[in-house]
């Protein structure tokens, strides 16, 4: 049986009504790399996180707006964007109940940034006022599915399993990052401006993982990229 991924998605506001939203790139990457993909309905009980992923094999936490810096115990600075406590809160409780189930979990982008606060990480809510000197991680008018600037990848990391490599070029759409990584995880990939672009648990009995730039965009004009998700079905089928 193809394993069931349960996805993140967020409230998207339209004149009629609201809608539950998420990019097509992330159904689709699941589905290519041989999984089912399900996606998950923000929810405002955050008791009803554990029913959605007893139903799942694995969680892929996506991209989206900024993170509440209150979770990290900060108070906005210049250059946050927006954010939102319900999905906030909504996806901390598909982490958690992901966590205490033992299933596999992906993080993309914001999910990237929201797996590290979980795990009691901080982050960088503006690179561009924060960070000086960084380079440009978020390029206006850039399409998504073009390679953009180059990581390099830890040995032994589940990047470097993946793809074989040591630099690799990838994309960039965001401009918060992890700051500091939290207790239980390790880096495994950083852009030449030394801003972490992956990480993975310490403890590789499981499947932790999460990247900054957007794999999912790229996976049709490089497939190589499907195979991260596929490391991902793997774990999940157990």
């Amino acid at each position: 049986m193809k394993p069931r991924i349960g996805l993140s998605s967020f409230i998207d506001p339209q004149t009629r009504a609201d809608y539950v939203s998420l990019s097509e790139h992330y159904t689709r990457s699941i589905a290519a790399s041989g999984g089912v993909p399900f996606v998950i309905p923000q929810h405002e009980d955050v008791s009803a996180a554990e029913e959605y992923i007893a139903a799942v094999d694995g969680l892929l936490l996506t991209g989206g707006k900024d993170l509440d810096p209150a979770l990290y115990g900060q108070d906005p600075v210049a250059g946050i964007g927006a954010f939102g406590a319900d999905r906030d809160a909504w996806e901390l409780a598909l982490f958690a109940a992901a966590v205490r189930k033992g299933a596999p979990i992906f993080g993309i982008c914001r999910g990237c940034q929201l797996m590290n606060v979980a795990l009691g990480g901080t982050l960088y809510q503006d690179l561009r006022t924060q960070r000086p000197g960084t380079n440009a991680h978020s390029p206006e008018n850039f399409p998504v599915d073009r390679l953009y600037h180059s990581i390099e990848i830890g040995e032994g990391s589940l990047l470097h399993r993946v793809f074989g490599k040591k630099s690799l070029r990838v994309n960039s759409f965001h401009h918060q990052s992890v700051r500091e990584l939290a207790p239980g995880l390790e880096a495994s990939a950083f852009a030449a401006d030394g801003v972490l672009e992956g990480f993975e648990a310490k403890d590789r009995s499981r499947f932790l993982a999460a990247v900054q730039f957007h794999p999912e965009t790229l996976t049709l004009r490089f497939p190589e990229f499907l195979g991260l998700f596929e490391a991902f079905m793997e774990a999940c089928r157990g």
